[in-house]
């Protein structure tokens, strides 16, 4: 292996060991870094807002019935 070639940990035991291993410093440092927002498919839109409908009804849902027993 030459000089300037780096390893780069392929396990997450050997990732976990080199992250503990870092100052507090060194660790907030490493793990900020900028996640790109994922562009969904019109699939997982739809269920996604399916979802969020579902939440909707189920809390109009829970808010009746503690509606309805406390009167």
């Amino acid at each position: 292996m030459k000089k300037d070639e780096t390893t780069i940990p392929n396990s997450n035991a050997d990732e976990s060991w080199v992250l503990s291993s870092l100052e507090h410093d060194q660790l907030v440092r490493a793990k900020k870094h900028h996640i790109a927002r994922r562009q969904l498919q019109g699939s997982e839109l739809v269920v996604l807002w399916a979802l969020r409908i579902y939440l909707l009804f189920m809390m109009a849902v829970v808010g009746y019935q503690v509606w309805t027993a406390a009167h």
